[in-house]
């Protein structure tokens, strides 16, 4: 046969094909392979025709099943919805969709910055406990002013809010991109980031049950400046609110953000309002503006102003919930808002606070309240009330996006999490972590009782997240992004303003309260490390001890190789000789015969290599073909076929599940019917029954059904899945349910005591053994585990 008349086949697998399958994130799988093609080249080595050789084996042993009828071709697969992506850096912008541009940044007004933007109510009252004079409200406010301006404005808005995820922020999005493909740490290294990250998680969750607590309360003390009466009355009514808040987080933030956003946006206005009003009064406040005031303050009244760093810093806490929260709304609708309403309204009425309590410093036990008019204060007061409400929002859906991630990345037990909206992914509940968030602010509410109490406390741990976020940004700087070192250093300033408010918070915080924070996230910290140091023996133990074998050697091993499997119309022409083999096994003449003809052409290509290189394929194939046979034909099958069908949960798509190779070891023996199921989740809401299955039959008798399912979807029924594949795939599922067997995984961990010095790997592994034992591995989404499943059990040696 001539080379120039054969039919080129490319190495690289790009197949044309007429048919395709839709994948949920958008990849093609073909059900069809035509012809493809390869260049001549005299130098391709024997190592390059074997790896072809396997690629057509492959293709001879299994393929992608068609459905009976009404097979989906690319022109029928469904666009792609803005929820197939998530709410990525350039997806929301004014520039491609204008419309959600908008909607997200009103919901992102009413979501995420609730809690900056009523600090105002309470930051500038506690910096000082005396009657200050004109010069240090200038210098403190001018601590604010640059806070605001460096730290919010610069390294969070503009930087770190570059460093998403899939569109996800948060410390957790900073660990996947430090521990990824693309990043050039070591492995021990990455193992340090998702450590520490995993501290960064649980200190902000640790925030989140003081937030709640210190904004409504500041927002109720307010009566007590209306109506001093009304003072035993605060408490009470802020339990109830506080109650009232979390219940209503079952809606989503998605109905809470357009319900919230509006209102917030009047609150800024008013802020802004008040504050150019005040400032009038006295224009020299002004002058904080100038940087020099705020480094001259903090050198003239050297341990003073040390100490009321800490209190200034509260004007900045919400930065890592409103980071976290990137993923609900989408980087440039945060920023618009931060620059075009929440900074200016804010900086605005800290300014007029300023030129209140230089007019009038005895003003400084409640200068917000009383830069207000006289005539309306009871309704800045209703208004107030209602916005530290919201203001609790941004942390509480922080968490829960903390929350989502660390379930997917292995850091947290599996707990419910429930999509509340169908177009945009990243909305989400916690029920689990809003009832726990909900129990912690209660306690602190009533435990501390004042908001006074809790500012004292307040800020620890936020700004521990400040600094573990800043050294992970600029680890991904240069690890990930392979930026320069010196652009490594500029970005090291704000680590060490970092640290400076870190030491100063430090100083005056911990022994006032902040330890109640520390022991919330620190035990918070102990449950996620003892579940990710678990997991990580656990999965080293299952890699080095449990055997798996690949799904296309599997028909050999359990001698199934008589089953004739159909072939496409590219096989039947290229290998019709294989086809001919399969069809006559028993006649052992012609096979031998046609074997040493393989053998002599094999020969003849060693020693000229410009021979055609499909002639060398189709040589090796049938000779490997061929042994295969001769090694099936020994000896007899050593495990028994029992009636029925076996269905093996399994999280891989080329090899056999290590719950299937157990039992298979144990019993010597399997179901007629072999069914490998896998369960992928896509990033769209809901999936045709007609998109939801990609089937490979490994002969009559094997099969790996890949089923997806859309976040949406959270009851899901084996049995529905197995009668689908029957219906549209012809997979010979029988209609019996109690002949259909499920076979899930249960894995326990055998703990070593080599004595007292091993107490530090111990203690988080007994944690690990009673969490995995609340939670052994199987879905939380399937409702109902049916009553024809057994339990494939390992004890990993740990």
């Amino acid at each position: 046969m001539a080379s120039n008349e054969l039919t080129r086949i490319d190495l690289d697998g790009r197949e044309r094909s007429t048919e395709v399958r839709v994948h949920f994130d958008d990849t093609v799988c073909t059900d069809g392979h035509s012809s493809s093609s390869i260049s001549r080249n005299n130098n391709n080595n024997i190592d390059d025709l074997f790896k072809v050789n396997r690629e057509v084996k492959s293709r001879r042993k299994s393929g992608i099943l068609k459905r009976r009828e009404n097979t989906i071709t690319r022109a029928d697969a469904p666009p792609i919805i803005l929820s197939d992506e998530g709410l990525k850096a350039d997806r929301v912008s004014p520039f491609i969709n204008f419309s959600l541009f908008i909607s997200m940044t009103i919901r992102s007004i009413g979501v995420i910055f609730g809690d900056i933007g009523t600090s105002p109510l309470y930051v500038v009252k506690i910096i000082f406990d005396y009657y200050p004079e004109e010069k240090e409200v200038i210098g403190a406010l001018s601590l604010i002013v640059w806070s605001l301006i460096v730290v919010v404005s610069l390294k969070y808005v503009i930087f770190i809010l570059m460093a998403d995820n899939r569109g996800e922020g948060g410390s957790f999005a900073l660990c996947s991109l430090l521990i990824g493909p693309t990043s050039r740490l070591h492995y021990r290294t990455k193992q340090f980031v998702c450590i520490i990250s995993i501290l960064a998680g649980c200190l902000l969750i640790g925030d989140g049950a003081l937030t709640p607590a210190l904004t409504i309360l500041s927002a109720f003390e307010g009566l007590i400046v209306a109506k001093p009466s009304l003072q035993p009355w605060a408490l009470r009514i802020s339990v109830i609110i506080i109650i009232f808040l979390f219940l209503l987080q079952r809606w989503g933030s998605s109905r809470i953000g357009i319900f919230f956003g509006p209102i917030m946006i009047l609150w800024f206005i008013l802020l802004g309002t008040i504050g150019i009003w005040r400032i009038t009064y006295k224009p020299i406040i002004l002058k904080s503006f100038n940087p020099w005031e705020a480094l001259n303050y903090l050198i003239q009244s050297k341990k003073k102003g040390f100490y009321q760093i800490g209190s200034i810093f509260l004007s900045v806490t919400g930065l890592e919930a409103f980071y976290a929260d990137l993923g609900y709304f989408g980087r440039w609708p945060v920023r618009f808002s931060w620059f075009f309403l929440v900074f200016p309204a804010v900086l605005l009425n800290y300014l007029g606070q300023g030129a209140l309590i230089i007019l009038y410093p005895t003003f400084i036990d409640n200068p917000f309240y009383h830069s207000v008019p006289i005539w309306a204060l009871w309704p800045v007061l209703v208004f107030s009330v209602i916005s530290s409400t919201i203001a609790s929002q941004a942390i509480i859906t922080g968490s829960f996006s903390l929350v989502s991630q660390a379930i997917a990345m292995g850091f947290c037990v599996p707990c419910t999490v429930i999509h509340t909206s169908r177009s945009i992914i990243s909305h989400i509940y916690v029920p689990a972590a809003n009832y726990f968030l909900l129990a912690l602010t209660l306690a602190v509410t009533i435990g501390f009782g004042t908001s006074h109490r809790i500012t004292d406390a307040y800020g620890v741990t936020v700004c521990s997240v400040m600094v573990l976020t800043t050294i992970l940004y600029m680890m991904v700087i240069r690890s990930t992004w392979l930026k320069p070192v010196w652009l490594v250093f500029f970005f090291g300033i704000f680590l060490i303003i970092d640290l400076y408010t870190f030491a100063a918070i430090c100083t005056t915080k911990i022994a006032s309260g902040g330890w109640v924070a520390i022991i919330i996230a620190f035990t918070l910290f102990i449950f996620s490390f003892s579940w990710f140091y678990g997991n990580s023996r656990l999965n080293n133990y299952l890699l080095k001890n449990c055997k798996t074998h690949s799904l296309e050697n599997l028909p050999n091993r359990l001698r199934l190789t008589d089953i004739d499997h159909p072939l496409n119309n590219y096989e039947q022409s290229n290998i019709s000789s294989t086809d001919d083999d399969d069809d006559d096994d028993d006649d052992d003449d012609d096979d031998q015969n046609e074997k040493e003809e393989k053998k002599k052409r094999i020969k003849l290509i060693k020693k000229d290599r410009k021979i055609d290189s499909i002639s060398i394929i189709e040589n090796l194939e049938n000779s490997i073909a061929m042994e295969t046979i001769e090694e099936n034909n020994i000896g007899e099958n050593k495990y028994v076929i029992t009636p029925g069908v076996g269905c093996f949960l399994t999280r891989s798509k080329k090899s056999s599940p290590y719950i299937f190779e157990n039992f298979l070891s144990k019993m010597h023996a399997h179901q007629q019917i072999l069914i490998f199921l896998k369960i992928e989740y896509a990033r769209m809401p809901n999936i045709d029954d007609d998109q939801r299955l990609i089937i490979r039959s490994f002969g009559k008798y094997i099969y790996h059904i890949t089923s997806i399912f859309g976040y949406k979807e959270t009851n899901i029924n084996l049995f529905n899945i197995l009668y689908l594949a029957e219906q549209l795939y012809d997979v010979p599922i029988t209609k019996n349910q109690s002949e259909i067997t499920f076979f899930l995984p249960y894995e326990i961990i055998d703990i070593h005591r080599d004595g007292w010095r091993s107490w530090l790997r111990l203690f988080p592994l007994h944690i690990y053994s009673i969490l995995k034992h609340l939670y052994p591995g199987i879905p939380l989404n399937f409702k109902s585990i049916p009553n024809d499943t057994i339990y494939v059990g390992i004890i990993a040696d740990c």
